[in-house]
């Protein structure tokens, strides 16, 4: 699956997230893009899902007619070391995520 990591994502975490192509929003040179310019582009590179740890983006973006589906990281952390607890939650999410989705990744034990 076509993975592509928002701006506020360590690119480091693509490399977890083992069986998946995994794209950093700046290595394509989309860190300018507004949200839904991003995510026409991404969508057109073929990219299923954007994850991200933007909270608000639930709030602010509207997916309907999109192909594209929306994983957000509520971590305590934005780090790599607060979000690579996430990985097996984020690969169980990838293996059943929905056409255009809002998937929210919290830590295991909190709510």
């Amino acid at each position: 699956m076509r993975v592509l990591l928002d701006n506020n994502i360590d690119h480091r975490f693509g490399r977890l997230l083992t069986g998946h192509e995994v794209v950093h929003a700046r290595h394509l040179g989309w860190a300018e893009l507004y949200n839904g310019d991003r995510f026409g582009a991404a969508e057109k590179a073929g990219f299923v899902v954007l994850i991200t740890g933007d909270k608000n983006m639930r709030y602010q973006q509207n997916l309907k007619g999109r192909t594209i589906s929306i994983i957000t990281l509520n971590a305590l952390f934005a780090d790599l070391r607060g979000i690579s607890p996430l990985v097996p939650q984020v690969l169980a999410a990838l293996a059943d995520l929905p056409v255009g989705a809002f998937v929210t990744i919290t830590p295991t034990g909190e709510n």
